[in-house]
């Protein structure tokens, strides 16, 4: 009996395991990439992130990093904790609407821009931007931010996030 309890146990606190969520404020990179989606480039960009910027406050805020747009996020949400034991199961509807509605900074032309400039929008970390200027400048001007996609990494997703601050005129 008393080897039954311990194994019964063992597997109670396994299946514990199992279910808590990865904190991503104090996850290394390894356990940020258990997460889908998360390899080495995504797991280093969110430990820079949070090493820059201070903890995440919300799920949300992981649409900050560089390489993660909102439908990753949205994959991860039910995965990821924030440091309280809490995992966030739903985004607030109204912040969203407000996020989408409102530009986050400065408009940009995605034709004229410095990396630095490109690196302000939404979801364009400093590789991205690089990445824009060298198409740029190998296969000429974008005729609308749309464009964007042909850049490896930045997809609809991230293309929609950023249309308010983006102009290719």
């Amino acid at each position: 009996m008393p080897r039954l309890l311990m194994i019964f146990a063992l597997l109670w606190n396994l299946i514990g395991v199992a279910w808590a969520g990865v904190n991503v404020n104090s996850a290394d990179a390894e356990a940020l990439k258990t997460l889908p989606g998360i390899g080495d480039a995504k797991a280093a960009a969110i430990i820079a992130y949070r090493s820059e910027h201070g903890a995440f406050a919300s799920v949300d805020d992981l649409a900050n990093v560089s390489g993660i747009g909102p439908a990753t996020v949205e994959k991860l949400r039910p995965l990821v904790e924030l440091g309280d034991g809490s995992v966030s199961r739903a985004a607030p509807a109204p912040k969203a609407e407000a996020e989408a509605s409102a530009p986050a900074g400065p408009v940009v032309n995605i034709n004229k821009a410095s990396a630095e400039e490109l690196d302000a929008l939404p979801g364009i970390g400093a590789t991205k931007a690089a990445a824009i200027v060298a198409d740029r400048s190998a296969k000429g001007p974008f005729a609308s931010c749309d464009e964007l996609t042909r850049i490896s990494g930045i997809g609809a997703a991230t293309v929609e996030k950023l249309k308010a601050s983006c102009t290719a005129n």
